[in-house]
């Protein structure tokens, strides 16, 4: 089964607003870290953070399932690697895409605008009827807050990513997101 011819340009009617206002409004209910955690100072490591997301590639005009880890590399967490995978539900077919990024995080372990970039290894119906695999590069921008939901630590991040690979439609995806830390739940970390 042959899918469906991917298309060069995205509809003037995009989900990706009403994504992004959805998405905005529950960043700004989560608020920032509790007033404790900036008293304490915030000593030792950030804890790595795992998540799921989901969104909309804009160009391919198709739904977007992802899930993510947010590792620290500086103890203030200014600097993350974020391995990541998605699934692109394009009509008749699915395309696959693992990440590599690292990114520079404006607020450390409270949060804030990040931006970064790195790798991406793209499996999908490109130009041919047989599935191939691609590689390209990635540039991520987007806004991450960490704080605490109901005494659960959580984390929301809003992103948007490019992708560069030579395809017929190189992907740009806006995807909403909630990351949880692997451990420290007790902390006010």
């Amino acid at each position: 089964m042959r899918p469906s011819p991917r298309p060069t340009s995205s509809p003037s009617g995009s989900r990706v607003p009403m994504l992004l206002a959805l998405a905005s409004s529950l960043v700004l209910a989560m608020g920032g870290p509790e007033p404790a955690s900036a008293q304490r100072g915030n000593a030792g490591w950030a804890a790595p953070q795992a998540g799921i997301r989901f969104g909309y590639d804009d160009n391919a005009q198709a739904t977007v399932l992802g899930a993510q880890l947010r590792i620290p590399v500086l103890p203030g967490g200014q600097v993350e690697l974020v391995p990541s995978g998605d699934v692109t539900f394009l009509e008749g077919a699915r395309e696959y895409q693992v990440n590599a990024d690292a990114v520079w995080v404006t607020g450390g372990r409270s949060g804030g605008l990040f931006a970064g970039g790195g790798l991406a290894v793209r499996s999908g119906f490109f130009e041919a009827l047989d599935r191939e695999t691609r590689t390209g590069a990635n540039l991520v921008l987007g806004l991450v807050t960490r704080g605490r939901f109901q005494g659960v630590p959580i984390g929301v991040q809003l992103e948007g990513r490019w992708v560069f690979i030579d395809t017929p439609v190189d992907p740009r995806v806006f995807t909403f997101g909630v990351n949880l830390p692997l451990w420290g739940w007790g902390s006010d970390d």
